[in-house]
């Protein structure tokens, strides 16, 4: 099967809550509904605890211009964790993504950093263009609406 794969993406925002705290709570992708806007359902099929080789599938939706809500689901595999970092496969009907993310000190909170390379399955035309500043887009906003959880929840996450 043919591939294209688009550069990667690298967003990053600090987290009003210690390293281990909003590592815990981000590498366990059931939590994602909390603080992923376009997330609706995530569910654990294979395994019984995050470690490599855990599966989840997301239901998640995206908003298209004009109001049309297009609506498909996620295979998410854990492929690797270590100490603050944890990298999942993303693979749905259109691409797959190799995601990265790392969560450090920083001052009086959190530095969480997600890298993201993803490969269209086809032929992407413009969204070639459009994808990386989309996904820099919905990403911030995540790390924006995961700032404010911590924030109004305190450290429990």
């Amino acid at each position: 099967m043919p591939t294209h794969p688009v550069g990667p993406i690298r967003v990053s925002a600090h987290i009003p809550a210690p390293p281990d705290v909003v590592f815990a709570f981000v590498s366990d992708t059931r939590n994602d509904v909390e603080w992923c806007q376009n997330v609706e359902t995530v569910e654990m099929v294979e395994g019984d605890t995050i470690r490599p080789g855990a599966l989840f599938r997301f239901h998640q939706h995206l908003d298209r211009p004009g109001g049309e809500r297009m609506q498909f689901d996620v295979d998410v595999e854990v492929i690797e964790m270590g100490e603050g970092s944890i990298k999942w496969q993303a693979d749905d009907r259109f691409q797959r993504r190799d995601i990265t993310l790392t969560v450090e000190a920083d001052g009086t909170g959190s530095r969480i950093t997600q890298e993201t390379r993803a490969v269209f399955k086809r032929k992407p035309g413009i969204a070639k263009w459009v994808y990386p500043v989309l996904a820099r887009r919905i990403f911030t906003r995540q790390f924006r609406d995961l700032a404010a959880l911590f924030e109004t929840r305190g450290h429990s996450g």
